[in-house]
């Protein structure tokens, strides 16, 4: 390994750590989330489990679901995925549940300052491990599988999961009268996450990648 790569993988980390924090920032801030989190965490009213984890175990099914339709077996790169999706849930539990327990947003403009830093942080962090790629994630994974499988666009795709994901969140929701998370940062991080993570992908790709 040169002394490049080793680097590119100590960033790829701590980014990854900062991707976690951002997600907790957003959670933090409670005016609704991304459509993903907006699923995770009406599921943590209707179950006894943190958010974070609730994460997991949906990134694991995603993660099991793209190994079964691959047919090939693990490599070094699927075992770096499940090692990631396991640390992503503890470190957003970490940050959510004990390092921001004691903190509370006073003001409605506080909570939206603070959704739109941990928009900003995570989309920093995401566009760095992205462009490192030593990381992946499994639902990207999953869609681009179905993608090259059945010849599909990948962002057909993945805005069918997020159509899936918005219409468990709302019926879940109405069934159990659970806090509404369907709100304006839902809003906000439809129209800034696209933007905001393909400037970072491209600023951080001409810098870090894993070429020598």
């Amino acid at each position: 390994m040169t002394k490049k790569n080793s680097k590119l993988i100590a960033y790829s980390i701590l980014s990854f750590v900062f991707f976690g924090f951002g997600i907790s920032l957003q959670l933090k801030a409670a005016i609704g989330q991304s459509i993903l989190n907006a699923l995770a965490v009406t599921l943590s009213f209707l179950i006894p489990w943190k958010v974070g984890t609730i994460l997991n175990m949906i990134n694991t099914f995603f993660f099991i679901s793209y190994l079964l339709l691959r047919h090939t077996r693990l490599n070094y790169k699927d075992i770096i995925q499940i090692i990631a999706v396991m640390a992503n849930g503890i470190i957003i539990n970490f940050f959510l549940y004990q390092v921001l327990s004691g903190f509370t947003a006073e003001s409605y403009l506080f909570q939206l300052l603070l959704y739109i830093t941990g928009l900003i942080i995570a989309n920093l962090s995401l566009g760095a491990v992205l462009a490192i790629g030593i990381i992946r994630f499994p639902l990207e994974s999953l869609c681009l599988t179905i993608t090259e499988l059945f010849h599909r666009k990948f962002t057909a795709v993945r805005m069918s999961f997020d159509v899936i994901f918005l219409a468990v969140t709302i019926t879940l929701t109405l069934w159990a009268r659970t806090p509404f998370q369907i709100r304006e940062g839902t809003v906000i991080s439809v129209l800034l996450l696209s933007p905001l993570l393909g400037i970072c992908y491209d600023f951080f790709k001409k810098h870090w990648n894993m070429e020598d």
